[in-house]
Parts: C-alpha cells; sequence; structure tokens
C-alpha cells in the first residue's frame, strides 16, 4: 500500500510526523512526502525518506495554489496512490482538491487545529469555515488532534459525522523523561547557550516565532516579573520560518532591547535534543492565541515541568487547571506574570503540578494511543489489513 502525506513545509514533517511515518513504514507500508524546499526537506532525503519537492504556499495565493495543485495532482495521478494524507490549514485544502482531481482512492485529513477559532473576527471565522467545510466533500475522513475541534466540527456541520474521529497528540514518553537526563550534560548545556550561572528561576517555551504564539505578552510579563526575580532567564526553543506570515523576529528583538532584557532571554533556535533543554527550565508556558493541540505542551508535562497555558481550544485541554499547571486569559501579560509568580514562588507547587503532568502525559498522550487510533483509521478505510 502506498501512502502520501502531504504539507506545506518540511519543518512539519520532521518534528510532527515523522514518529507516525516511520511507524507505518516499519509495518510495511510505503510512505512518501510531498511539500516545500528547505533545509528540512534536505535532511528527510539524506535519511531516505521519499520526499517530493512542490511549492506549497501557507497563505491564500491564487496563481501559487494553482501551480500547487497541478503539480500535486500530476504526483498522485502518475504514482498512484492508495491514501493520500494531508496536513496543514492550506496544504490540506490543495492536497485534496489535487486528490479528487487524480482521482485518488481514499483521502484522510489531519486537523492540526481548524484555523478558524474563537478569538477571531466573525467573518473570518465564516470565511475559513466554509473553506473547511467545502474540503471536507473531498475527504473520507477527518482526524482531530483535540476533542474541542472534534465537538466544533460535528457542532457546526463541517462534515456528517460519520467523517469525523478523535486522533489526539502524543509524544514519546521515553525519550522525554526526566530520569534520563545527565547533570553532567546539562551542566555543559548550560553554558553552551550561555546562560548565566546564577540564572534562577528559568522559563521555557517551545514555538516557532511568531506573533500568535504570544511572544509579545510573554516579553511584557518577563519585563514585570524580573524586579521579583533580578537572576530569571527566558529560554525560548524554536525559531522563525522562511513562511512566516510576518517579520515577527525584528519586532521581538526591538521589545526585547528596548525593555532592556537581552541579558535575560536565550533563543536556541531550532534544535533536535528538546528533552535537555526542558531539563534546565523551571516553568514552561505557551500564551498562544491559537493552537490544535499544543505538542510542546504535551513534552513538557513529560519532563514534569508545570505549564501556564492560554485558555484557547488545544491548551485548555492539555493543562489541568490548578492540577498540572495554570490557565489564564489570552494576550493578557498582567495575567501571566501574576501566574508566573505564583508557581516562581512555590517550589512545592512546582513539582506537585510537574509530577501530575508526567502522570497525565501517561495515561492520556502517549504516542502509541496516537498510533493505534491511525492505524484502526487505515484499516477501516482498507488501506491496511494488517
Amino acid at each position: 500500500m502506498k501512502v502520501l502525506h502531504i504539507c506545506a513545509v518540511g519543518f512539519t514533517v520532521k518534528n510532527l510526523l515523522i514518529p507516525q511515518i516511520e511507524y507505518f513504514i516499519e509495518r510495511g507500508l510505503d510512505v512518501e512526502i510531498a511539500c516545500s524546499r528547505g533545509d528540512e526537506l534536505k535532511t528527510l532525503e539524506s535519511q531516505g525518506y521519499i520526499v517530493h519537492p512542490i511549492q506549497i504556499d501557507r497563505k491564500i495565493a491564487p496563481i501559487s495554489n494553482l501551480k500547487s495543485i497541478t503539480k500535486l495532482t500530476h504526483l498522485i495521478s502518475n504514482k498512484q496512490y492508495d491514501l493520500v494524507h494531508v496536513h496543514t490549514p492550506v496544504a490540506s485544502v490543495l492536497g485534496r482538491v489535487a486528490a479528487k482531481l487524480a482521482r485518488a482512492p481514499r483521502v484522510i485529513y489531519t486537523a492540526h487545529g481548524f484555523y478558524f477559532h474563537d478569538n477571531m473576527a466573525a467573518r473570518k471565522y465564516r470565511f475559513y469555515h466554509s473553506i473547511e467545510k467545502v474540503s471536507a466533500w473531498f475527504t473520507d475522513l477527518i482526524l482531530t488532534q483535540s476533542q474541542e475541534d472534534l465537538e466544533t466540527a460535528k457542532k457546526t456541520g463541517i462534515c456528517p459525522a460519520h467523517k469525523l474521529r478523535y486522533l489526539g497528540n502524543g509524544v514519546d514518553l521515553a525519550r522525554f523523561n526526566r530520569l534520563k537526563l545527565i547533570p553532567e550534560n546539562q551542566a555543559i548545556l548550560k553554558k553552551e547557550l550561555h546562560i548565566p550561572d546564577q540564572a534562577f528561576p528559568i522559563i521555557g517555551m517551545t514555538g516557532r516565532i511568531t506573533a500568535e504564539k504570544g511572544y509579545l505578552e510573554l516579553i511584557n510579563a518577563l519585563d514585570i516579573i524580573r524586579f521579583q526575580y533580578p537572576n530569571v532567564h527566558l529560554l525560548v526553543i524554536g525559531g522563525q520560518l522562511s513562511s512566516e506570515r510576518d517579520a515577527f523576529q525584528v519586532k521581538l528583538s526591538k521589545l526585547i532591547s528596548g525593555k532592556n532584557l537581552e541579558k535575560h532571554v536565550t533563543f536556541t533556535g531550532f534544535r533536535s535534543d528538546i528533552p535537555e533543554l526542558l531539563g534546565l527550565v523551571d516553568v514552561f508556558t505557551l500564551p498562544s492565541y491559537r493552537e490544535g493541540l499544543p505538542r510542546s505542551i504535551l513534552e513538557a508535562m513529560a519532563m514534569e515541568i508545570p505549564v501556564i497555558a492560554t485558555n484557547i481550544r488545544g491548551c485548555r485541554e492539555a493543562v489541568a487547571h490548578e492540577k498540572t499547571g495554570l490557565i489564564i486569559p489570552p494576550k493578557d501579560s498582567e495575567k501571566l506574570a501574576e501566574a508566573l509568580s505564583t508557581l516562581l514562588s512555590n517550589s512545592a507547587l512546582r513539582k506537585a503540578y510537574g509530577r501530575a503532568g508526567r502522570q497525565r502525559a501517561e495515561s492520556e498522550f502517549d504516542e502509541r494511543l496516537v498510533f493505534d487510533r491511525l492505524q484502526t483509521a487505515y484499516r477501516d478505510l482498507g488501506i491496511w489489513s494488517k
């Protein structure tokens, strides 16, 4: 059986899809990938994955979008895939149109978070919702990573209920395990990152550097609490994709320098040693405006780190308020600063939330649960008979 995964950029494949792709390759499926060119694509090719470089913009751009559909249609027609599995907002629409034109036997869409959300203007919400509804006509099965997206899809009539299933999200709990950290290596890593020896507490965040992740609010909150914690440090694990919709990092850098916080912030860029980096963190936060079910939170929970996240879809599903962390309003620097102070001032509370987070990750967010659900979905569509 032949499967094609379609997404806009190699970053999605490398950081989100490889575990499930590898799972099915090991079980005998032929799995290939289509995405835009980039450094991640070269890495994937060097690792032996079959990748088809097709430019797929991450925004609505009619001429470019039509070119993507044409190339994807040609690829799907020539390779005769048994299943086309699409991801990410724009790529999922273009991929499904191409699959329909190429008469692909089966099409699955994993919704990593519908683009429309509660904090969006009503007109934009209706526009993006209508795109999802039309695209669902060309889809055999829609898998949601959050229960809330599943319920929203049902209530708002994106498609018939039989086309909807919960997939969830998960992490490798063996890899993200605090017991595997080596203290000497952690000390070396801290020095390599030029984090001062006296830095405490260390606040961590993992994510692309873009406005919707809430970085402006986080820097403003950091500015508030540094008078209480003069040695506070922010560790940002991630960078900015070349395909992002905004040139945000320059604006963020100006805010940091304007508040004289340069010595309090470390940007690591994109890294592969996430567990070790999280091992340096006392409190994790994700003050985002829009998510599906963020893996970054699940990774932090698996590493026994208390989490502060915003009251939005996905985040409020992952974090149990006042059990594994705290839920705060989005776009509110003062509430974020207050939550940070609450946890940073109470080491016993941090440890209790951290332990509860690990337990929650083990029971609900083990990636093996995701593999099992995906395997069942493939089997039910006749893609895989094992």
